[in-house]
């Protein structure tokens, strides 16, 4: 039935055109509102939709309005309280117009509507106008047609005759019709948005918002918060709480609307409109005092709808709030309150802000642990509090760029689907799913059939429906909706396996894997790769055994150490190896040479360019690859080079764990091992090596002068490097200079690696003690370490077995030998 109150569904621009039609019939003397009135009326309500669409179609207001005003007859204008009634054609075109705006969901009955309806109508004196005008039905209709995009325009059904009264003011009522809140927003408390139905350790906030909205003036919270802390849920929570009387009287009756301000600005082509449907808004909620307006991100208002020559949100809202004239609760982060809406003292000002924190761990358990059957229902899975609780400790160690309960909550739902695939489909309920599918394409068919008037062939689809829901019934009376006892369980190892997926830590080092078997295995990696280093590949185990009975600071990183000694020397592959064996991949190191942060600019690169620089936003050198990959040795080669702005950043790592970047993101260096390299006292070493192998001297005795060096080498870092760093580092360690001993070693190692790879492609290797003896001696350089023992394999074996398949490519065995100061493949 159509609405008495029919102007309540007009937009301010089409009630100023109706009512600035009622005054063109009035100065023409007309008895009634005729549609070449409400035709130039639409014209001249300038930046509306109508006269947009009108002046694309050619119309001229001099021209327009010379064929308009035409009087009727002779005589003064009629008077303002004379009521004019609608002529039977105008009725027929505000039906129209109201059926158009209802066909296509529209909330409201707009000027283009009204356009559209015009020139749909079969008046006759439109007819003549646009004839006069030279203005072609086709070129009407296909402007209409290109900016209102209605297909298949539906022919509309006449209805109930309009009151002839229904533009005089109505008398205010108790109850007014609201369509712009009815479109663009939703009720808080509706039971089908966001699960609130426990709130744990919110009192404190929810007591202010509630003190700030009962307020005389000024009475806007605006929650300010990190992502994911709760701050959507606690104005969910409060409008539940409204609607079921929990709340002082001065509530009573209150409803929290969320205005939704991307829908607000969808499908606002022309100037003007947006600002129309906002007005629109605060219109309505200003004559309802039990509205609450909520504004999700509210610092997306500031420059929303703000096109040429228009106003954005921000300033649209101000003056009503200003004056009191609406409520509004406001949600945004503390960086973009910053960003935006703090730089707007006029909009800031009318807001109270509150404060909404992360919660503390034992509070985010019991969010968890009071909403998990919601979790339960959806997935049809069944959670412990032993792995809620599970779910919590590891979100706040591994995810620590992330904050509680959000970060908790997506590893219980990303947990419970990974259970929920492990589940098997009873085969009666796959039978029943089946019946379902077939049921929904049953339907989809027979109003199909009735669409195109096949009325015989979708009685018999109808029939096929009947059969099928019958049998579904039957089926859900002997199986139950869904059976609740055979709930799967969610385990540890679900959330572990989450947890690897999401942070791209092996699952291995989640999973706690035994402690004595990871030493015995980095035990057996140090002995085999780095060679001549026993000292230092002890010191190093003793060390991580901390870490890995977990006993250490958890704040802090999982180790700390300062690589000491000559170049080549096996510093870097101890690195390698630690990554290897601790992380179980040897891509997990990240090495950055401090030589190229040597500038007080260029340290700026491992946090990122600060804003207005270039390369903001980039991320930093050392910050953006800790954030991909969180379980890591981080290696600072050849610290002495950095710039001491370096030891700076060294000191916050080696302290808190954590660092902030260029964009104010937290990184976390907790699950970290970081290694400082140096090459410190290189002159004492490579002496001692050349003393060790010039004359014989005992091992006890060289065992002596290494301590002498190592404490030499000591002293001069102590002149070197800051207190206040060493004291930080977890250990220092040095490592020896390489004697021919480890040399050879080294050489056998390498030569071992050759077969290794030439074994691969079906060849088999062989090689006498005087090849590696041969090697090694013209490897043997203190200076460098065992840097020349590759180059030397390269320049001297590699090149005589390439040199053999070349010229016999069918051999498989090759045996090496030495013959007249050279390498002989054979």
């Amino acid at each position: 039935m159509f609405e008495t109150n029919f102007s309540q569904k007009l937009t301010l621009h089409a009630r100023h055109s109706l009512k600035e039609a009622r005054d063109l019939a009035r100065y023409t003397r007309h008895g009634t509102i005729e549609p070449e009135h409400l035709l130039l009326a639409i014209f001249l309500e300038d930046t509306s939709l109508g006269s947009i669409l009108l002046e694309n179609m050619g119309f001229e207001k001099e021209a327009l309005a010379k064929l308009c005003l035409k009087k009727k007859t002779r005589g003064k204008t009629l008077p303002a309280t004379r009521i004019v009634p609608l002529s039977p054609a105008l009725k027929d075109i505000l039906r129209r117009a109201y059926f158009l705006a209802s066909q296509f969901h529209y909330p409201y009955v707009g000027t283009e509507h009204l356009v559209y309806a015009l020139f749909e109508s079969e008046s006759e004196t439109l007819k003549r106008i646009l004839a006069a005008l030279k203005i072609s039905d086709r070129k009407a209709r296909t402007t209409l047609e290109s900016h209102l995009n209605f297909d298949n325009f539906p022919q509309l059904s006449k209805m109930l005759d309009l009151p002839e009264n229904f533009l005089i003011k109505n008398k205010p009522t108790e109850s007014h019709a609201t369509p712009f809140l009815d479109q663009y927003t939703t009720d808080m408390a509706s039971s089908d948005i966001h699960n609130a139905d426990s709130l744990i350790g919110r009192d404190r906030e929810l007591d202010r918002i509630i003190q700030i909205l009962t307020r005389k003036q000024k009475n806007n919270p605006l929650l300010i918060g990190e992502p994911g802390v709760g701050k959507t849920a606690l104005i969910t929570a409060l409008a539940k709480m409204i609607a079921r009387g929990a709340v002082p009287h001065t509530l009573f009756g209150k409803r929290i609307l969320l205005l939704d301000l991307t829908l607000v600005v969808a499908g606002t082509n022309f100037r003007g409109e947006f600002e129309a449907r906002l007005k629109e808004i605060i219109r309505e909620a200003s004559r309802d005092s039990g509205v609450i307006l909520f504004i999700d991100e509210i610092h997306t208002i500031v420059g929303a709808g703000n096109t040429s020559g228009g106003l954005d949100a921000a300033n649209i809202l101000k003056p009503a709030l200003s004056q009191g004239l609406i409520q509004c609760i406001g949600a945004t982060t503390l960086a973009e309150y910053k960003r935006h809406l703090e730089k707007d003292p006029a909009l800031d000002r009318r807001f109270q802000s509150v404060v909404v924190a992360e919660p503390t761990l034992e509070e985010t358990k019991g969010i968890l642990w009071h909403i998990k059957k919601s979790y339960e229902d959806f997935h049809h899975i069944a959670l412990s509090r032993d792995v809620i609780d599970l779910a919590v400790d590891l979100s706040v160690r591994h995810i620590p760029d992330r904050f509680l309960p959000d970060k908790a909550l997506d590893i219980i739902d990303e947990a419970s689907a990974l259970a929920k695939q492990k589940q098997t489909t009873p085969v009666a309920l796959t039978v029943r799913i089946d019946l379902e599918n077939e049921l929904r394409t049953t339907r989809t068919l027979k109003e199909s059939l009735i669409q195109n008037e096949k009325y015989d062939d979708a009685a018999a689809w109808h029939a096929r429906e009947k059969v099928l829901a019958k049998e579904i019934a039957a089926l859900k009376a002997t199986q139950g909706e869904r059976p609740e006892n055979n709930r799967t369980p969610v385990t540890a190892e679900h959330i572990l396996r989450t947890v690897s997926q999401m942070t791209h830590i092996p699952f291995a080092k989640l999973s706690k894997e035994a402690p004595k078997q990871k030493l015995i295995r980095l035990h057996q990696a140090l002995a085999k790769h780095l060679v001549g280093q026993k000292e230092a590949a002890a010191a190093l185990e003793r060390t991580l055994s901390r870490s890995l009975s977990n006993i250490g600071d958890p704040n802090r990183p999982l180790g700390s150490f300062l690589f000491l000694g000559p170049t080549g020397v096996g510093k870097t592959l101890a690195a390698k190896i630690l990554a290897q064996e601790f992380f179980g991949d040897q891509s997990a190191l990240i090495r950055l040479d401090m030589s190229e942060f040597m500038e007080r600019h260029s340290v700026a690169q491992i946090l990122g360019a600060p804003a207005g620089y270039v390369g903001y936003g980039e991320g930093g050198k050392l910050t953006e690859q800790v954030r991909r990959k969180p379980y890591a040795v981080v290696l600072f080669d050849e610290i002495e080079k950095a710039h001491p702005d370096v030891f700076n950043i060294l000191l916050q790592i080696l302290d808190e764990g954590m660092l902030t970047d260029a964009e104010g993101r937290k990184v976390s260096f907790r699950n970290t091992l970081i290694i400082l390299t140096s090459n410190l006292g290189t002159a004492s070493f490579t002496q001692q090596a050349n003393i060790g192998f010039t004359k014989h001297i005992g091992k006890h005795d060289l065992a002596e002068r290494f301590e002498t060096i190592k404490r030499e080498v000591l002293e001069t870092l102590k002149k070197e490097m800051r207190p206040e760093l060493l004291a930080r580092l977890d250990h220092t360690i040095v490592f020896n200079a390489l004697d021919e001993g480890a040399i050879a070693d080294i050489t056998r190692l390498e030569l071992d690696i050759l077969a290794l790879r030439l074994k691969a492609q079906g060849l088999t290797l062989k090689y006498p003690k005087t090849l590696v003896s041969y090697i090694a001696k013209k490897s043997f350089a203190p200076e460098q370490g065992a840097r020349l023992v590759r180059k030397n394999i390269q320049d001297f074996v590699e090149k005589s077995i390439a040199e053999t398949l070349f010229d016999a490519p069918e051999k498989r065995s090759l045996r090496l030998s030495v013959k007249n100061d050279s390498v002989v493949c054979l």
